[in-house]
């Protein structure tokens, strides 16, 4: 993990502790105390694991008398039933920690477990080669943003940009805040991203001769009138595809060779994974 994403734990583990008021577990402390109990965490269904290395960091940052064996490793495909590690410590630290270590890993997993899905209906039926990279969005949860994305990159797809710092990327609405015109002669020799709508627009962004050329809910047959105009006009342009990408619309794109597929659905439309805390011991 990033160091980036590694702060933004500790930040985030910080508030869910202060929020759980871990510290003052009155059902745990009352009974359980100081004895010492061994536990595992499994999933109860099939997945792509992510999350698993804060897991330890969560207990032992709670008592380090907490030992924590990991069976499993971030990105380790899961069958329901297999236990990704097991905890030996004083069941007071132990079951305060349950539920927080169990949310994390239930949100992460099922970003790294969509995006694992995606990329296998892309590897699968696209024609062209190479095939398109997958990319996330900055469609994630306020504040979780760097975890969001690490278990993006755990499922096998790719970062886009992180934040607003990194790299121009011109949307429709910055378009209509100053026109067209007006934005083709500031891209000029930068590397920038621009979005179109529709397929006047793609032909004018096209002669900016921008980085990455988005098309933003484009039909397929759009799509491959885009490509042509991106070839005649600028053939080192990239084509990137979004809006409304998941597992069954991304196939209807299939035969056509684009280099980016953009989806905000890895982050915003995830779920969760079921993963339980057993004790046996």
């Amino acid at each position: 993990m990033k160091k980036e994403e590694l702060r933004e734990f500790y930040r985030i583990s910080e508030a869910a502790f202060e929020e759980d008021c871990v510290f003052n577990d009155v059902t745990s402390s009352s009974f359980t105390s100081q004895r010492i109990i061994k536990a595992r965490i499994k999933t109860k269904e099939k997945c792509l694991l992510c999350g698993v290395k804060l897991v330890k960091l969560l207990f032992l940052k709670r008592d380090r008398k907490v030992k924590v064996k990991l069976l499993k490793k971030d990105a380790d495909s899961l069958n329901a039933g297999d236990a990704i590690c097991e905890i030996t410590g004083p069941a007071v630290s132990v079951l305060s920690v349950e539920r927080i270590a169990l949310n994390f890993l239930s949100f992460l997993s099922a970003i790294a477990t969509t995006t694992d899905n995606l990329k296998k209906v892309v590897s699968k039926y696209w024609k062209s080669h190479p095939k398109p990279i997958l990319l996330d969005t900055r469609k994630t949860v306020p504040g979780m943003r760097y975890l969001s994305k690490y278990a993006v990159r755990c499922g096998g797809g790719k970062n886009h940009r992180m934040n607003l710092r990194e790299i121009a990327m011109i949307k429709d609405n910055h378009i209509a805040a100053v026109g067209i015109d007006a934005v083709l002669k500031k891209i000029r020799r930068r590397k920038v991203i621009i979005e179109a709508d529709n397929l006047r627009t793609a032909e004018k962004i096209l002669k900016g001769k921008p980085y990455v050329l988005l098309c933003d809910n484009f039909t397929p047959l759009m799509v491959s009138r885009a490509i042509k105009l991106k070839e005649r006009i600028s053939p080192a342009t990239l084509i990137e595809i979004s809006g409304g990408i998941n597992e069954k619309s991304v196939k209807k794109y299939a035969n056509l060779s684009v280099s980016r597929i953009s989806a905000g659905s890895l982050t915003h439309s995830a779920g969760s994974i079921d993963f339980s805390l057993e004790v046996f011991s």
